[in-house]
């Protein structure tokens, strides 16, 4: 219902704006991820997985953007995903599901701001430092804040030498509770394309009834052997408002890319009990080969150590990004 509203009311401005002779039609662009997987995992203690052999599609999708300038300082900005959510038991009845979803306005000097649903800045603010990022081995499976929310007002500022400023409001309109916000600073580029290294701060005050701090910085390091070795750090605090939950997590992270292929190497540890009712760490190693930009297979391992328990995990996947 809500997606059919959102629909809705994008396709009225649309109109309203073309109808009124001031613009011309929206320009869209149509995108998505197709990720078939297929996983074991040997007990049943991952998030986000059964026990056994199963076919995933993690978070595959499809989107479209619409974006209306009506000058170099105002542009009128709209996004709408869809989803395959988990095929673990907690999804077993919802198979698809709404992602980011929000409309707002845009300009070169002022920044971005929209409202809907969209991921927090306290998610966005990890860059790339996940190398297991929509996986079962994503960060998520330990450390909390990874949220997507309804309902909240995202401001993202320009890049401003290397600069920049982003923060999210949760405005309580449905039945979320309301007030919480975060807000995230970063210099350099995730991407590594302007920058060779990424940092950033942030902090989240009662989003979806967590308070944290993060710190983080991703790199390149240095040229081996004709690939290219990049590294990075994380930090981060959480206390759970509404159960007596709070700890540290860390992370460190190795990537080496060599022509078409990519090694992984990444280790994790949460004592703060928010994602697993104990302490616990994970180790995740992975390769990947892209046969193209928008094409690649890969493979990739784990291991989950809780303090009474353990599993480990197998997959081998194919993604196609359009």
């Amino acid at each position: 219902m809500k997606s059919t509203l959102f629909r809705m009311k994008l396709t009225a401005v649309g109109f309203a704006l073309t109808a009124s002779g001031q613009v011309a039609a929206f320009d869209w662009d149509i995108y998505g991820k197709i990720d078939l997987q297929g996983l074991y995992t040997e007990n049943d203690l991952y998030r986000y997985a059964d026990e056994g052999w199963q076919i995933e599609a993690p978070l595959s999708r499809i989107g479209a953007k619409a974006k209306q300038a009506f000058n170099d300082e105002f542009n009128l900005v709209a996004v709408f995903e869809y989803q395959v959510n988990g095929l673990d038991q907690a999804n077993r009845d919802d198979k698809f599901g709404l992602r980011n979803a929000y409309i707002g306005f845009a300009g070169k000097s002022w920044g971005e701001l929209v409202f809907g649903k969209n991921d927090t800045r306290f998610k966005k603010s990890e860059g790339k430092i996940d190398l297991f990022n929509e996986t079962l081995n994503d960060m998520a499976q330990l450390t909390p804040g990874q949220d997507r929310l309804e309902n909240v007002v995202v401001y993202t500022s320009p890049v401003l030498s290397g600069l920049q400023f982003s923060a999210t409001y949760q405005t309580g309109v449905s039945d979320e509770e309301s007030g919480g916000y975060d807000w995230t600073l970063s210099y350099g580029d995730s991407g590594f394309k302007s920058y060779s290294y990424y940092v950033a701060y942030s902090q989240a005050h009662d989003l979806n009834n967590l308070d944290a701090q993060r710190v983080l910085v991703h790199a390149r390091l240095a040229e081996v052997a004709g690939g290219l070795l990049s590294g990075g750090l994380m930090f981060q605090h959480s206390e759970h408002q509404t159960r007596p939950l709070k700890g540290d997590a860390l992370l460190a992270e190795l990537a080496f890319d060599r022509e078409q292929f990519t090694y992984k190497l990444q280790w994790q540890k949460d004592d703060s009990k928010t994602r697993h009712p104990e302490e616990g760490r994970l180790w995740s190693a992975g390769l990947e080969y892209g046969y193209s930009k928008e094409l690649a297979v890969y493979t990739m391992f784990s291991m989950l150590d809780l303090q009474s328990q353990d599993d480990n995990s197998a997959a081998l996947g194919v993604r196609y990004t359009f």
